[in-house]
């Protein structure tokens, strides 16, 4: 996630990709991440997208970032595979092949529990 001061404009965010950042989309927040006013965005910096999210919050934006991924079949990022893995288990979608060790062990102790 990417953090850009209040007042930043959306078609500023597009300009110029970064590509060490890769070509998948990433949630990005307009405003501190402590502050009252936040507002937060879907983009796809090679693809010169970017989806307002409206007041919703964080935890609405990586639920839709995750459904993106899902809707689009795009690889997972590695730092977001587990948590788009669990993700995976909570809406009952089929799961993917690549799943780390951690979390099928907290998905059986969930299984156990219900």
């Amino acid at each position: 996630m990417d953090f850009v001061q209040p007042g930043t404009s959306i078609s500023s965010l597009l300009d110029n990709p970064d590509p060490s950042r890769g070509h998948q989309p990433s949630i990005v927040c307009i405003g501190h991440p402590s502050g009252a006013a936040q507002q937060y965005l879907i983009v796809a910096k090679s693809d010169k997208i970017a989806v307002p999210l409206g007041d919703e919050g964080l935890t609405c934006a990586i639920d839709k970032l995750f459904k993106m991924y899902w809707v689009c079949n795009l690889k997972y990022p590695v730092q977001l595979q587990s948590v788009f893995s669990f993700l995976e288990h909570i809406y009952e979608f089929p799961i993917s092949v690549n799943k780390r060790s951690k979390v099928i062990e907290l998905i059986s102790k969930l299984q156990a529990i219900s």
